[in-house]
C-alpha cells in the first residue's frame, strides 16, 4: 500500500483533530477493551460475542464461518501475544469473520489493542487517496498499515502527539488507536468539506 502519511502529516492533523458526535462510539470502545481484559483464553463463546459486538459498529450483518474452530481459536489466542499474525493466518481469520479485513481488524484490535489498529473505509481512503474501496480487503494492505502505525509510534516526537490526542478524547489509548482515530476524523473532516452530507 502506497501512502505519504508520516509523523509530519500526523503532527499537522492533530492541530485540528476533534471528536465529533461519537460519544456512544467512544464509550462502547472502552467497554469492548474491558471485555477482553477479563478473558484469560479466547473460547468459541468469546468469538461469537465479540464478533457480534464489533459488527454493532458496522452497517453489515455478520456471517461467522467457524469451520475449523480449533484453528481459529488458536490464531485468536496467538493474536493476544506480541507478534503480529502472518499473512496466511490473517487470511484464515478473515474468511471466518464475514471475509472482511475491516471486521477482522476490529476484532483483533479489541483482542490486542497495542498491535492491531482498526482498519476501515475512511482509513483506507485517507491513506491511499483512492475513491474506490478496491484493495480494502487485501490482507497485505492491512499489514502495511500495521507497520506504518508501528513506525510512526516509534518516532521520538510521537509521545508528545500521543498526549495531545489523549487530552482530546479524555482517556488513555494505545498508539494504534490514537493514530487510527486521527486518520478517521481527518478523512471525515476532508469529506465534509467537499460533501457536507457525507
Amino acid at each position: 500500500m502506497k501512502t505519504d502519511f508520516n509523523i509530519n502529516t500526523l503532527r499537522e492533523e492533530i492541530n485540528s483533530f476533534e471528536i465529533t458526535g461519537q460519544n456512544s462510539y467512544l464509550e462502547s470502545y472502552k467497554e469492548f477493551i474491558k471485555y477482553f481484559k477479563s478473558v484469560n483464553s479466547i473460547k468459541v463463546h468469546h468469538l461469537y460475542i465479540a464478533s457480534h459486538f464489533v459488527y454493532g459498529w458496522m452497517p453489515t450483518i455478520l456471517t461467522l464461518k467457524v469451520q475449523s474452530e480449533k484453528e481459529i481459536l488458536k490464531l485468536l489466542n496467538n493474536a493476544r501475544k506480541t507478534k503480529v499474525l502472518a499473512h496466511e493466518e490473517l487470511e484464515t481469520l478473515k474468511v471466518c469473520i464475514n471475509n472482511s479485513m475491516v471486521g477482522l481488524s476490529k476484532l483483533l484490535h479489541f483482542i490486542n489493542p497495542k498491535k492491531y489498529p482498526i482498519w476501515d473505509s475512511r482509513i483506507f481512503r485517507y491513506l491511499t487517496k483512492k475513491k474506490s474501496q478496491y484493495g480494502i480487503g487485501d490482507v497485505q494492505n492491512y499489514l502495511d498499515y500495521v507497520i506504518l502505525i508501528e513506525n510512526i509510534s516509534n518516532e521520538k516526537e510521537y509521545k508528545v502527539i500521543h498526549k495531545k490526542i489523549e487530552s482530546k478524547i479524555k482517556y488513555k489509548v494505545t498508539p494504534a488507536r490514537a493514530i487510527e482515530l486521527v486518520l478517521f476524523e481527518s478523512d471525515k473532516k476532508s469529506k465534509n468539506k467537499t460533501n457536507p452530507n457525507d
